[in-house]
C-alpha cells in the first residue's frame, strides 16, 4: 500500500486543524479596542484621547487590547502575532507598544517594539503590570488600573515618569533572588584564585570572568553595584596578582625548559622574548533579540 497519499492528508488536516485553532486577531479601530467590555465608555475615550496625545507629540504608538479568552493559546504567541499584524508604531523607528489584556484569563502583558525598548525595559514592562494593574484588577478597577498603567507608559516615553521605586514584594519577579547571586559569586572563587595566584599572569581567564563577576554583582547586590564588582575587578585582580602571583615561580615542565631558548609556558603561547601573547580575550559579533516586554496575571 502507498502510504504517501495518506500521509500527505495527514499532515494537510493537521495544518489545517493548527490554522483553525488559532486565535483570530481582531480588527484595529483605534488606541482603545476594548472587545472585553471591560472599561465604561468614559474611561476608553479619556485612555484613548491620553494616547493619541502621545502619538501626536512624540510618535510613539501605544494601543491597548483587552479580550475574553486566548482559547488556550500562548500569551506571548498571541501577542506577539497581534502587534506585527497591526504593525504598530513607525516604520523606521520600531516605536509601538501593545497593552493586551486578557479578561477571563486573568492574563496581561506588554509588547514592546524594538525601537522602544531601551525606553520601555522589560523590567519596567513588569512593574508596571505588577505594580500598577495587578492591584487594581484585583480590587475589580479595571477602568482605574488601564488609565494608571496607560499613564506610566506615557511618562516613560516622554521621560517624565514618577514610576515609584520597586516593590519589595515584586523584586523576585523582576531578577533573580539575592541569595544566587552570592552562591554565584562563591562559585568563582577557585577562578579567581587562580588568576591571583598564578605565575605567568592569566590573561584569558581574567578576561572570560568580566561577564560573570558583572553578573554575581547585579544579582548579589543590586544592578547599580555590577559596574562597580567589574571595575574592582579589572583594577585589583592585577595588582593582588602582583603581591602574590607574581612571587611564586614558575615549574619547569620536564625537558621542555631545558631546550635552547625556548620553552612553553602555561599562559598558552611561546615565552621566547617574543612572539604571540593570550591577551587578546574575544568578543561578541552584536546580534539583536526580539520579543521585548513582559507578561503577568492577577
Amino acid at each position: 500500500m502507498n502510504r504517501s497519499p495518506v500521509l500527505a492528508i495527514s499532515v494537510v488536516a493537521c495544518l489545517g486543524a493548527s490554522t483553525a485553532l488559532a486565535l483570530d486577531v481582531p480588527r484595529l479601530g483605534g488606541h482603545v479596542n476594548d472587545y472585553a467590555n471591560l472599561l465604561s465608555a468614559d474611561s476608553e475615550s479619556r485612555i484613548g484621547k491620553r494616547l493619541a496625545a502621545l502619538e501626536e507629540d512624540t510618535g510613539t504608538q501605544v494601543v491597548v487590547l483587552t479580550i475574553d479568552t486566548l482559547e488556550g493559546e500562548p500569551l506571548e504567541e498571541y501577542s506577539l502575532r497581534v502587534a506585527e499584524k497591526w504593525a504598530l508604531g513607525r516604520a523606521e523607528q520600531d516605536d509601538g507598544a501593545l497593552l493586551l489584556i486578557v479578561k477571563n484569563d486573568r492574563k496581561m502583558r506588554i509588547e514592546v517594539g524594538y525601537g522602544l525598548e531601551p525606553t520601555l525595559t522589560d523590567i519596567m514592562s513588569k512593574r508596571i503590570l505588577d505594580q500598577i494593574l495587578r492591584p487594581r484588577f484585583r480590587a475589580g478597577d479595571f477602568d482605574g488600573g488601564v488609565w494608571s498603567a496607560v499613564e506610566a507608559i506615557d511618562g516613560l516615553v516622554r521621560g517624565t515618569s514618577t514610576l515609584p521605586p520597586p516593590d519589595a514584594s515584586s523584586m523576585p519577579d523582576d531578577m533573580p533572588p539575592r541569595f544566587f547571586g552570592v552562591i554565584w559569586l562563591l562559585m568563582l572563587i577557585p577562578f579567581v584564585l587562580v588568576v591571583v595566584g598564578t605565575n605567568p599572569f592569566q590573561w584569558f581567564l581574567y578576561l572570560f570572568l568580566i561577564p560573570f563577576v558583572y553578573v554575581g554583582g547585579l544579582t548579589a547586590v543590586a544592578p547599580w553595584a555590577a559596574p562597580f564588582f567589574v571595575g574592582g575587578w579589572i583594577v585589583g585582580a592585577p595588582i593582588v596578582w602582583s603581591f602574590f602571583g607574581r612571587r611564586r615561580k614558575r615549574q619547569p615542565r620536564g625537558k621542555r625548559a631545558g631546550r635552547s631558548g625556548t620553552a612553553w609556558s602555561s599562559g598558552g603561547g611561546w615565552s621566547s622574548g617574543g612572539g604571540f601573547s593570550s591577551g587578546g580575550g574575544f568578543s561578541g559579533g552584536g546580534g539583536s533579540f526580539g520579543g521585548g516586554g513582559s507578561s503577568s496575571s492577577w
